[in-house]
């Protein structure tokens, strides 16, 4: 059977059987199996988008969230873990509570502190496993936004909810410029 691989590591197997009649089966890949949680020292460099949605899923766990909240990582220039993974919870259903620059000063401060100089990730999640809506579109583009007035690498803004953790199409976040 004709196979295609996801951006998020998955394989769709055209043809496979057992899946839904008229659609695809995804066959379990490498990424499937969650990575262990290590200390941030010990945690593997992000250099590439995978690297950071391999991150994203080892600081994630299980995906199944209470509230919507925006989870920033920071970096080092060399890609390790720097610092604690700082969450915004209880945010809204779209970004209008929250000034951009209140979260760019944030961002700007932990940065620019001992031990910074390197980029930070964003992750936005939410509970349900509703599709994708307005409101996830709207902090896709609000957190790309904020992520380019930071300054220094950009990574894509990552989403998660109780079912799916993946990077925010380029379309959907409203700039193309990332890492």
């Amino acid at each position: 059977p004709n196979a295609l691989l996801l951006a998020n590591g998955g394989i769709v197997v055209a043809g496979a059987g057992g899946g839904r009649p008229h659609g695809a089966t995804r066959a379990p890949s490498t990424y499937d199996a969650m990575p262990p949680l290590l200390p941030p020292s010990d945690m593997p460099a992000v250099s590439t988008q995978a690297d950071l949605e391999r991150t994203w899923r080892t600081l994630m766990g299980d995906l199944g969230f209470a509230d919507r909240r925006l989870w920033l990582l920071f970096l080092t220039r060399e890609g390790r873990v720097a610092g604690p993974l700082l969450s915004i919870d209880n945010l809204a259903d779209g970004p209008w509570e929250l000034p951009v620059e209140d979260l760019v000063t944030i961002c700007r401060e932990i940065l620019d502190g001992p031990g910074g100089g390197g980029p930070v990730a964003m992750l936005i999640t939410r509970p349900g496993r509703e599709p994708w809506h307005v409101g996830d579109r709207a902090w896709a583009r609000y957190l790309t936004a904020a992520a380019h007035r930071v300054g220094g690498r950009v990574w894509p803004v990552h989403r998660a909810n109780d079912v799916e953790l993946a990077v925010v199409p380029p379309e959907e976040a409203g700039r193309n410029r990332t890492a």
